[in-house]
């Protein structure tokens, strides 16, 4: 029977100005993308960061935190990225994250 794991797929630098910088590799992906602080957001709901890659926009994050801790909460937009739960959690590397994915399970019928 298959565990419900996430999957690293993406390493990175917070920077001092709030940027996160790193690396996405996946099978086909192999990019360096960013996080930059979303200078425009105007409401609580509006996204915390934009997901970069170069000047392209390719998705958007928010701030979040619970029982586990603060992490990033990413909706990325590019259509070479699987629908599913992707997070950029605090590592055990100084200044350091790592993005995980892991695909949305069915539900279990009761």
């Amino acid at each position: 029977m298959a565990k419900n794991y996430a999957l690293p797929i993406g390493t990175f630098i917070k920077g001092e100005n709030g940027v996160y910088k790193g690396q996405l590799e996946t099978l086909a992906i192999k990019a360096n993308v960013s996080f930059i602080p979303n200078d425009d957001k105007q409401k609580d709901n509006h996204p915390d960061l934009i997901f970069m890659h170069g000047e392209r926009e390719i998705g958007v994050a928010w701030n979040r935190e619970d029982d586990r801790g603060q992490f990033v909460s990413l909706s990325p937009e590019e259509p070479s990225l699987t629908p599913g739960v992707y997070t950029l959690v605090k590592s055990g590397v100084e200044k350091g994250y790592t993005l995980y994915f892991r695909k949305y399970m069915a539900k279990k019928k009761a």
